[in-house]
């Protein structure tokens, strides 16, 4: 099967979050023809504003060439006051900007989240969800992520030690694989 190109973002800029680290054990159980890809350039992106749009940012720019180049996306959020926090909402509206190439019209977008709480930022996770599909973007929301307790479960170093949610993110990369697959032309025998 071809390589499947998926861009990751995590939208914590702290280095030490549990979101990173959930990001860095997604990006281990990824498996070929899954390549994964990790955008981290949030300090050149600006906040949007009514005074800013097109021609976009050189770096806004960019993200979007490169989401839109991408076979699938991987969002992984924290959660704050029971939402997203102001970094993933620009990233969002940026990309959602009605503007040649439209990035994240149909594009697949699997969901991921981190948190010390039980919940594990799923108010996070279903808020991003919605925004996401009223710009068009399709959400594998059937197998998202959320994992509870993450100070318990995830080192610095992305190692994860709770197997179901190990479980869960190997059912996530299958459910991307599946979905990109149906995409794709059949290949003539």
């Amino acid at each position: 099967m071809e390589t499947i190109d998926v861009l990751a973002i995590c939208g914590s800029t702290r280095e030490g979050s549990h979101n990173r680290s959930l990001l860095r054990a997604a990006r281990r159980l990824a498996k070929a023809p899954l390549r994964v890809e990790v955008w981290d350039d949030h300090a050149r992106i600006p906040r949007l504003d009514a005074t800013r749009g097109r021609p976009f940012p050189p770096a806004v720019g960019a993200l979007r060439e490169r989401v839109a180049a991408a076979d699938a996306l991987l969002l992984v959020t924290p959660e704050l006051s029971r939402g997203i926090p102001g970094q993933m909402k620009d990233l969002v509206d940026w990309l959602s900007i009605l503007a040649p190439p439209r990035p994240l019209v149909g594009k697949p977008v699997a969901l991921m989240s981190a948190s010390t709480n039980r919940f594990g930022g799923v108010f996070a996770q279903l808020q991003l969800g919605d925004m996401l599909r009223r710009v068009g973007a399709e959400v594998l929301s059937d197998f998202d992520v959320a994992v509870g307790f993450a100070h318990r479960y995830l080192d610095a170093d992305g190692v994860l030690t709770e197997e179901e949610a190990r479980d869960d993110i190997t059912r996530l990369w299958r459910r991307v694989l599946a979905r990109v697959a149906d995409d794709r032309p059949a290949v003539p025998a």
